[in-house]
């Protein structure tokens, strides 16, 4: 850009610094940098690996349903759970669970304690199960809709490989 007045090149270096700025941190969470070569680095999770270090959210629920419950409201429930992959948006309208699959305990260990249904669910990163847990209508909705038939809840979150 030789021969370009000074205040030029400070103002396209300045538009190129924020536009990085904007695909690198992504701060609307529109996932501008997913499909780049960048896509894996930009900080959604500093837990596991370091500030700029993407890390899937695995989110397990384990459900205990009161005996009163019925078979039929059981099945209700847990199509209505796996249901929320597409329900549950961003403010943008934007799907964000990555994966969610379930099912009744089959276990032949004897060790689940009285839990009867386990759900997985994935998310990008800690910032979208975040919201899901605390913000989301319609995650929020659920619980809500769902309390009076479940005797008990647990819920374990991980990243993998993060010990």
């Amino acid at each position: 850009m030789r021969g370009t007045q000074p205040h030029v090149l400070r103002l396209f270096v300045a538009i190129l610094g924020a536009v990085g700025l904007i695909l690198f941190f992504d701060p609307l969470g529109l996932r501008l940098a997913s499909s780049s070569a960048i896509g894996n680095f930009y900080p959604t999770d500093h837990r596991a690996g370091g500030w700029f270090m993407s890390s899937t959210i695995t989110h397990i629920v384990l459900f205990k349903f009161k005996a009163d419950a019925g078979a039929d409201r059981i099945k209700t429930i847990s199509n209505r759970f796996l249901g929320l992959k597409e329900q549950c948006v961003t403010m943008t309208q934007h799907p964000y669970i990555r994966k969610i699959s379930g099912g009744r305990d089959n276990s032949p260990e004897g060790l689940q304690g009285g839990l009867t249904h386990a759900f997985v669910v994935e998310f990008e990163s800690a910032a979208e199960r975040d919201y899901y847990v605390n913000l989301d209508p319609v995650h929020q909705s659920f619980k809500k809709e769902i309390q009076p038939f479940v005797e008990k809840v647990t819920v374990v979150d991980f990243t993998n490989g993060a010990f």
